[in-house]
């Protein structure tokens, strides 16, 4: 062999061994993304930002029902407060319940 063919040799081992790294550095990235985003998920599921600030919530769609309340679609922005407190409450009155029978759900 000579010396150039050596030294292709060696640059094209650099560069199998350089790939290798890459695809194994970027498979971990992609597996702490796809753990990160999970838990992103979890975290600000709408189901568990409602269940965990009820209270928040219903004051937020209290102020929303009172800003609305003003406007010339009063009727409209009424109910769709109601509705939405109504769905707040009762979502948190049934995950209460859930909670305390021994992890059977309760069906309404």
């Amino acid at each position: 062999m000579t010396p150039e063919e050596e030294q292709i040799a060696r640059i094209e081992e650099e560069l199998d061994g350089a790939r290798r790294d890459l695809q194994e550095t970027l498979s971990v990235v992609e597996a702490k993304m796809e753990r990160e985003v999970e838990r992103a998920e979890v975290v600000f599921s709408p189901q568990k930002l409602l269940s965990d600030n009820l209270v928040g919530a219903s004051c937020v769609a209290g102020v929303l029902g009172f800003l609305a309340g003003s406007s010339k679609y009063r009727k409209v922005a009424a109910a769709g407060i109601v509705v939405a407190l109504g769905y707040t409450i009762w979502n948190g009155l049934a995950n209460q319940r859930s909670d305390g029978d021994g992890g059977e759900s309760v069906n309404f």
